[in-house]
């Protein structure tokens, strides 16, 4: 049995290390909602790409699995660091826009917040999970969302959770 998500996190002193980088979690396994299969994924922010390169480089690279390379996401310059400890795949997402402003911080965010409204969403959407959905497109299936899931789980950022309490109800 592998190590909880929140050890592996400390005994590898993650957020110390990336807090230059205003690190946070998301992922299943902080929403509940991990399968065996999931990983760590923290969400990072540098003005200088460069930067977050060197720090992880430096202090990653003598893990196994270890992989940085640069990317495009949602049309921004990203970074992503990948490796292999404790049984379990880390990977550290950067870009140069504030780690709030993220797609995948503001997806875990809308998740959370929907876990919390309906807790019974959490096993539906560990099941679409285990046929083989991502997250966002789970949540979106389990709530009827329409069109693109990614999108459509932003939709629904500025709604209150009285709002979304009544979508969940409507839909369920």
């Amino acid at each position: 049995m592998r190590l909880d998500f929140e050890q592996v996190v400390q005994n590898l002193s993650l957020l110390a290390i990336l807090w230059e980088f205003d690190p946070f979690i998301i992922g299943t396994p902080p929403l509940g909602i991990e399968l065996e299969t999931s990983d760590i994924d923290i969400a990072c922010s540098a003005n200088e790409l460069a930067r977050f390169k060197k720090v992880t480089s430096t202090k990653f690279s003598k893990f196994d699995c270890f992989q940085c390379r640069n990317s495009t996401w949602q049309n921004q310059n990203s970074v992503i660091v990948q490796f292999h400890k404790y049984d379990w795949d880390i990977e550290l997402f950067c870009q140069t826009i504030p780690t709030n402003q993220q797609w995948g911080v503001r997806h875990f965010n809308i998740e959370q917040r929907l876990l919390n409204i309906e807790p019974k969403l959490r096993g539906v959407v560990v099941r679409l999970k285990q046929q083989g959905l991502k997250t966002e497109p789970a949540f979106a299936r389990a709530l009827g969302l329409p069109g693109d899931p990614y999108s459509s789980i932003l939709e629904l950022e500025n709604m209150s959770d009285d709002e979304l309490a009544h979508m969940i109800a409507n839909r369920w």
